[in-house]
């Protein structure tokens, strides 16, 4: 035999050993591979186990501590998962399979909020319930279904928020620069979704808020936390269906715009704008109003709410202009400018109202701005 036969041999039965080898490797790398979605962590790594009824917090936050070490990202997969505390996110994100496929119950209805904390996080793509609820009482934030405290270049995407005692994702501490897109938000306690103590640049569209406790969409800034909510987008949404407070609200805010909602059947007033004594909220100023649609709003027994109420009771409210909204079949007035705090420049241009059960506008304080609208007396 040649040197050469012989140096072939060696080479043959060196590539075999290599296949052997790389069979081998790709037996015990596929499952981490499966483990390691592109979305993160598994739960099932950590041993949560979907269906079965059982709590699966621990297994949860063990997930959360080492996607804090990692990627920073936890998959819940589909199923059912059951959570008996707050879930806390620091840095880390939660990504499901999908709204109607990954979901997670808190069973404990004082605490069962999950907390975004930190920069660049994100929630997305699946369901948040409470298996009970508790009355709203002092509104704690433990009972919350989404908590953002403090984070910064956050998004909320793809969830399907059902049943909380209190708000279903509140913004507070500063929070900055994030986006609350397409969700579903209903059967909340208080709010649907809450902005507060100076949280600002934050994009809230194309959600759906109905059945909700309180106010659908909320930016309020209270005295007391000494920053005001600002550059706060609201745009595209869908909300009201027989929730039991206002619309899309303003109570104490900055720079704040109101664009293309469809708001419908709410108890109170569908748009409202206002500085309340009651709350010793901030001052509200430089608010813009355009392309909404307000229909049948104010439909509480006893209440004189206008499908938009412009309302202050303290402080200053100032240079708020509406343009292009429709605002049709209210169960009191149409549009209503009232109370006894200091209300400024107040815009209506190119506005139309119909069907309004009692006078179309009621201006009662304020400088009345009026341009080319239809329907106004």
């Amino acid at each position: 035999m040649s040197n050469t036969d012989g140096n072939k041999r060696i080479w043959l039965a060196g590539a075999a050993l290599m296949l052997v080898l790389a069979g081998a490797l790709l037996l015990v790398w596929s499952p981490w591979q499966e483990a390691r979605d592109p979305r993160g962590l598994s739960l099932l790594d950590c041993g949560a186990v979907p269906d079965d009824g059982q709590d699966d917090y621990e297994a949860i936050m063990q997930c959360v501590a080492e996607a804090k070490e990692t990627d920073g990202q936890v998959f819940i997969p589909e199923g059912q998962f059951h959570a008996g505390d707050i879930i806390e996110l620091d840095g880390v994100s939660l990504i499901g399979a999908g709204a109607d496929l990954s979901e997670i119950v808190s069973t404990n209805p004082e605490r069962g909020s999950i907390d975004l904390a930190g920069e660049n996080v994100e929630l997305r793509d699946f369901k948040h319930t409470y298996e009970s609820t508790v009355p709203r009482g002092n509104g704690a934030n433990d009972k919350n279904n989404i908590t953002v405290r403090g984070a910064s270049s956050f998004t909320i995407t793809g969830l399907h928020i059902d049943k909380s005692s209190t708000a279903g994702i509140l913004v507070r501490d500063r929070a900055s620069g994030g986006v609350i897109r397409d969700n579903l938000i209903e059967n909340t306690g208080a709010d649907g979704i809450h902005i507060t103590s100076g949280s600002n640049d934050i994009v809230v569209e194309e959600n759906t808020v109905r059945q909700a406790g309180d106010d659908t969409i909320a930016v309020v800034s209270y005295n007391q936390d000494g920053a005001i909510a600002h550059g706060i987008t609201i745009r595209g949404n869908d909300v009201g269906y027989e929730s039991r407070a206002r619309g899309i609200s303003v109570v104490g805010g900055e720079d704040i715009t109101i664009e293309g909602n469809t708001i419908q059947h709410t108890d109170m007033a569908g748009i409202y704008i206002s500085v309340e004594e009651q709350y010793d909220t901030n001052n509200t100023n430089r608010i813009t109003v355009h392309d909404n649609i307000v229909d049948s709003t104010g439909l509480r027994e006893n209440s004189d709410h206008p499908n938009i109420l412009v309302y202050a009771s303290q402080g200053q409210l100032d240079d708020i202009t509406f343009t292009n909204n429709t605002i049709k079949n209210a169960a009191h007035s149409g549009i209503g400018v009232w109370g006894d705090g200091q209300i400024g420049d107040i815009y209506f241009r190119s506005n139309t109202v119909s069907g309004s059960a009692e006078a179309p506008t009621a201006f009662k304080n304020g400088d009345i701005h009026l341009e080319e609208n239809q329907g106004f007396e």
